[in-house]
């Protein structure tokens, strides 16, 4: 393990952590140098998806089925099991090319919206995460893991698989806990 590894300065592309009503509103927003048709199919495809968050099964529906099974390598934090690894989502809202939502965690009550904007000859995309108030204790393992999986938007633009990397993910917790506290 690197130094680099062992300590993270969270810089503005950091999420943020707003208190709302029943919980918190984590946020990410980023430029991507891809148009918004390319982005959207990294978010709403199972082959994009896996190349930035998770093996998926999606029916691209409101009311479908998002299945991910996330393959990171194995660790004592998260083992390779069923329990760990898989989660039984649902499709809320489809506007192609514009805006996605979706359940995560297998919670109802924890929503994922995705907004895509194109912005030059890019794109701006936004990721609005509602965190119930039950996952207090979860708050800074979401922040990184959503901020280490967007670190590989770009590739999974691209096609290609973006790796997952467990020292990077704690330093970005550590930083992120940090911050909260």
């Amino acid at each position: 393990m690197t130094d680099a590894a062992l300590s993270v300065r969270l810089s503005a592309e950091a999420g943020t952590l707003t208190p709302i009503g029943g919980g918190w509103e984590l946020r990410f927003e980023r430029r991507l140098r891809h148009s918004p048709e390319r982005v959207w199919k990294a978010l709403t495809t199972g082959d994009g998806l896996a190349c930035w968050l998770a093996d998926a099964e999606i029916d691209l529906v409101p009311g479908g089925a998002m299945e991910l099974n996330f393959r990171q390598p194995d660790h004592e934090f998260m083992p390779d099991t069923p329990e760990r690894r898989r989660q039984s989502n649902e499709v809320l809202v489809v506007e192609p090319v514009t805006r996605f939502e979706h359940t995560f965690g297998g919670d109802p009550e924890a929503v994922v919206s995705w907004r895509l904007a194109p912005d030059g000859d890019g794109t701006h995309l936004t990721l609005v995460h509602f965190i119930p108030a039950r996952w207090a204790g979860s708050r800074a393992n979401v922040l990184s893991g959503w901020h280490h999986h967007m670190e590989g938007l770009e590739d999974a633009v691209r096609g290609v698989r973006h790796p997952w990397d467990w020292d990077r993910w704690f330093a970005l917790r550590d930083a992120y806990a940090e911050r909260l506290s």
